[in-house]
């Protein structure tokens, strides 16, 4: 017989069972401290993407805001319009870039938006009217875009999808706007519309 108020230890059994229960409880708190990690990273991802493409509309924005119609030549010496729309590509002449290093260079600037395979891409120039070696940089503005369209608003209500065009316009069938669509992942349909400034295509209202 076992003396009287002697306590009794854990089986082996027991011990295995309790085990298991707290291995178990383990997994299930990791797995869980797993998940809400991944669900942070992707909400910091969506907060990132979302910051960039508030900049780059910002960006698009502040470019066509201060559209000028300064014509520029290409390498081959062909004249381009100082505002230029085909398809995915939209190219024009802006002003006002900041010289504060007091560089010899124009303060007029060159820039092409464009879809590329990683997203919008901003490619601005230095030089305005180029020699036989491009001088350009480019800048990966926002990634996942898989679609990209650039379209010209008249009072009219024409809408261009291609500028310049053959046909010499009246002032009062120029456009006054540029509309911007574009699908991105996680974003869906993105539609902005941007007032082009007075004075855009010069005082004598030719397109060319």
């Amino acid at each position: 017989m076992k003396p009287a108020g002697k306590n009794r230890g854990f089986t082996l059994f027991e011990v295995l069972i309790a085990v298991s229960i707290f291995a178990i409880i383990g997994v299930i708190a990791m797995s869980n401290l797993i998940q809400v990690g991944r669900s942070g990273e992707r909400i910091e991802e969506a907060d990132r993407q979302l910051s960039r493409l508030q900049y780059s509309l910002a960006r698009i924005g502040k470019d066509v805001m201060q559209l000028v119609p300064r014509p520029v030549r290409d390498r081959y010496g062909d004249e381009q319009a100082a505002l230029k729309i085909d398809g995915e590509r939209l190219q024009l002449t802006r002003g006002g870039w900041s010289n504060l290093l007091q560089q010899p260079r124009s303060n007029l600037q060159r820039v092409e938006y464009r879809l590329v395979e990683q997203g919008l891409q901003r490619r601005f120039s230095p030089i305005l009217d180029q020699g036989y070696e491009e001088n350009t940089i480019d800048q990966l503005l926002l990634e996942g875009v898989e679609s990209l369209r650039w379209r010209l608003l008249t009072r009219g209500k024409k809408i261009h999808e291609h500028w310049p065009v053959e046909d010499r316009l009246e002032p009062n069938q120029l456009p006054v706007a540029l509309e911007l669509r574009m699908e991105v992942t996680g974003f869906g349909a993105i539609e902005r519309i941007y007032e082009l400034p007075q004075g855009a295509f010069g005082d004598e209202g030719d397109a060319q």
